[in-house]
């Protein structure tokens, strides 16, 4: 008799008896062992499935990572995202063999222990790394099933939390100062990376592994395809302009010296002992007087609200501050859509102040009143001094051909068409 899939398992009820429950020719059936010992129910198993020409479920939750890292049904990952994985896989093991001993295959993991090792995890746990945890474990179960014999998915049912992450902020002029500053006292490896974090705007691991033959000094341009995004369908290069503050860095490294990473020394703990690269930086931003972390309410453990990640809002904010238009931004940054670059982007107080004093006055005696300031915006855009309606038409039809083409940001257009309506 032909299987459909599965090998069958053993599923423990609410008494403490063991049922037998397995899947053949599209059909779930089940049969109590009628006893409360596991070595029992697992002679009860073989004996119903041996007439069947079935052999129960052998898949120990020992083996499982290795059959999951070797399974061509997972999804091609970044090395780092699948080490991580194998973090989250690991606790899981660890927790199941502590606390359900009795749990040998992977089979048998039932709902209740599901239940159980998540509950006590999400009480630690903020809700991004609860989610991004079960998202982790439902997707090895998956891959799995087949070849455990699993007849039902303990994480069916498993609900994710709603997203209450804290996100890096940006740092300010003042702020980005003293971490040059203090990164400068600490070597300079150090003041190599911190540069290149402000002036690139890469992710920590791209800023460290960033290789000479990613740099065009004559073109003035890096090209580079970020390790986040380069298994993806849409992992591109990025192209980024080399600051003339980065570029004075790399031009005084000799040629000769220039071989494969920027920044060796950085590279090399990076990738063989990376916690010496957070160690460092923890020193740093404490240097700089900026705190990383906060304690917020109902959350057991402090939150980082600044890292080496927060020079990557800082470049995004800088940018689009600047009047940078946000695709240009994304493009630059590697951002598959701009709702992400959005994410990124935190609007300078003096940009939403002078949008906001734009907006004439009305119905008020004005006599009387100082001249609100303007938003800078390019010097393309005409003058608001008082003209015929007919050039307003004009006016706003080239403030339009200037928003399409990317001189404009989206607060100096909407900051200017309303100074050129107030003339009417």
């Amino acid at each position: 008799m032909a299987r459909e899939k599965g090998t069958g398992n053993l599923q423990q009820e609410k008494g403490g008896r063991w049922t037998i429950r397995i899947g053949i020719n599209g059909r779930r059936l089940s049969r109590a062992t009628g006893t409360t010992d596991r070595a029992k129910a697992e002679r009860c198993l073989e004996r119903y499935l041996s007439p069947l020409g079935l052999g129960a479920a052998r898949l120990p939750l020992a083996e499982a990572w290795h059959h999951y890292e070797m399974s061509p049904n997972r999804r091609d990952i970044a090395r780092m995202t699948l080490k991580a994985k194998r973090q989250v896989w690991m606790d899981f093991a660890r927790w199941m063999e502590l606390h359900h001993g009795e749990i040998a295959h992977l089979a048998e993991v039932t709902e209740e222990a599901v239940a159980e090792y998540l509950a006590q995890f999400r009480c630690r746990h903020a809700a991004t790394t609860y989610n991004n945890h079960v998202c982790a474990l439902r997707e090895m179960f998956r891959v799995l099933a087949e070849r455990a014999g699993m007849s039902n998915d303990p994480w069916a049912n498993v609900c994710l939390r709603a997203d209450d992450s804290v996100s890096r902020r940006e740092l300010t002029l003042d702020e980005l100062g003293r971490l040059y500053a203090a990164a400068s006292k600490e070597g300079p490896q150090w003041k190599l990376l911190v540069v290149t974090g402000i002036y690139t705007g890469l992710r920590l691991g791209d800023c460290c592994r960033l290789k000479w033959e990613n740099v065009d000094l004559d073109r003035q341009v890096i090209q580079v395809v970020p390790e986040k995004t380069k298994r993806h369908r849409h992992g591109r290069p990025v192209t980024i302009p080399v600051h003339p503050a980065l570029k004075d860095i790399l031009s005084q490294v000799p040629q000769s010296a220039r071989e494969e990473f920027v920044n060796p020394t950085i590279a090399r703990a990076y990738m063989d002992r990376n916690w010496e690269v957070d160690e460092g930086l923890r020193r740093i931003f404490k240097a700089a007087n900026i705190t990383m972390s906060v304690r917020l309410e109902g959350r057991s453990r402090k939150s980082v609200v600044a890292s080496f990640h927060s020079l990557r809002h800082t470049f995004v904010s800088l940018s689009a501050n600047a009047g940078v238009p946000l695709p240009v931004v994304q493009s630059i940054v590697g951002h598959c859509s701009t709702a992400m670059t959005r994410h990124y982007y935190h609007e300078n107080e003096d940009v939403l102040r002078r949008a906001v004093a734009a907006i004439p006055a009305i119905g008020l005696d004005m006599t009387h009143q100082p001249e609100a300031p303007r938003p800078a915006v390019s010097s393309d855009i005409p003058p608001a001094a008082p003209v015929r309606q007919g050039s307003i038409a004009a006016r706003l039809k080239r403030l339009d051909r200037l928003f399409a083409q990317g001189v404009v940001s989206e607060a100096e257009y909407a900051a200017t068409r309303l100074r050129i309506l107030s003339d009417l």
